[in-house]
């Protein structure tokens, strides 16, 4: 078995670099926010690791379209926004269902246009969406019977 090396998060920066302001960047405290973990560790519950779990995906790792329409716009359509949760198959990691948590920031009218169109863009790849109304608690049971009725619908 070969070596495993640690990567340089960074690369020496040159001296015209070094006369430059220091990069703005910190870490993060974790990377979902209370209420995705909530709802994250309900998720987890309700599919008893029958599913891959993954979180905050990019919509292109997840559907893409051809050349042509990529440089037309619709790429960057999609490799700007996320879902918040993707349920996978174990075996092959094929996509079984997109989750979004739905708060208030949902409801302004330019969030309504996003979702309409992460809407319209999962149904023509055919990648079925569950969209459920953010809560402080979820429950492990009614996760797992929507999870089956949008996969079911498959």
């Amino acid at each position: 078995m070969g070596r495993i090396k640690l990567a340089r998060s960074f690369r020496r920066p040159s001296h015209k670099r070094r006369l430059a302001r220091t990069l703005p960047y910190k870490p993060r405290p974790t990377l979902l926010s209370p209420g995705e973990a909530a709802f994250y560790f309900a998720l987890c519950a309700a599919v008893n690791g029958r599913y891959l779990i993954a979180f905050k995906v990019r919509l292109a790792d997840l559907i893409t379209c051809s050349e042509a329409a990529w440089k037309a716009g619709f790429g960057h359509m999609i490799a700007r926004h996320h879902l918040d949760f993707v349920l996978c198959d174990w075996r092959t990691t094929s996509i079984c269902l997109a989750i979004e948590l739905d708060d208030r920031s949902h409801d302004s009218a330019g969030r309504k246009r996003r979702d309409t169109f992460v809407n319209e863009a999962l149904a023509a790849a055919e990648i079925p969406l569950l969209r459920v109304r953010a809560a402080s608690r979820y429950d492990a049971r009614q996760i797992k019977e929507a999870i089956a009725f949008a996969v079911g619908r498959r």
